[in-house]
């Protein structure tokens, strides 16, 4: 040992005389290690492509979200704000644009994602999404999803798409066809 190592090895007899105090506790102790080992690899080796699948989709929404944040209220300096994505996401406007029909599930997307990052055995419900389903019932009419992991990952690209600033006669057209009632848009508890 060196002089500016302050750990202290026990010498085997000390070692033994430790172990001796617990020996009428250590068969229960043994029990209680062993099953929380068992705890563990049971969360350890559960099924996680779900969370991946997740944190993939709300990762590449939020390049665009950033992106639409700059390009609408012209900040060069985002990142320097420190913005939550539940934050970011209440930037969208509340209007007839583009970014606006997918907001709804934006904010799904984001509460499933946190929901994913504080449990060891997350579950997607269908009702957690709804605004991610209303949204692909308009925008992939004939698609069907076994899971709702499909259904974000099949609203992510639309998400994106509508976050990005269409140029002005395109944005025109889908405000009109918003207005007029075409597409339904689901804004916090309105619907448009």
């Amino acid at each position: 040992m060196t002089g500016s190592d302050s750990t202290t090895v026990m010498s085997p007899e000390a070692q033994q005389a430790f172990l001796d105090m617990f020996a009428p506790i250590m068969d229960e102790l043994t029990k209680e290690a062993q099953a929380e080992i068992d705890r563990f690899n049971a969360a350890f080796s559960a099924d996680h492509n779900a969370i991946g699948r997740v944190l993939r989709a709300h990762l590449v929404i939020e390049q665009y979200l950033n992106e639409h944040i700059k390009a609408k209220y012209k900040i060069e300096n985002l990142e320097e704000l420190r913005l939550t994505f539940y934050q970011k996401s209440v930037l969208i406007k509340d209007d007839y644009s583009p970014a606006a029909w997918v907001k709804g599930g934006i904010q799904n997307i984001n509460t499933v994602r946190n929901k994913f990052s504080h449990t060891l055995t997350p579950k997607i419900e269908w009702g957690a999404i709804n605004h991610v389903t209303d949204v692909l019932k308009i925008a992939r009419k004939e698609a069907i999803y076994a899971e709702p992991i499909d259904a974000i990952e099949a609203f992510a690209p639309v998400a994106c798409a509508f976050l990005i600033e269409a140029p002005s006669s395109q944005r025109t057209h889908l405000e009109q066809l918003l207005k007029a009632g075409k597409i339904k848009v689901a804004v916090g508890a309105n619907i448009w």
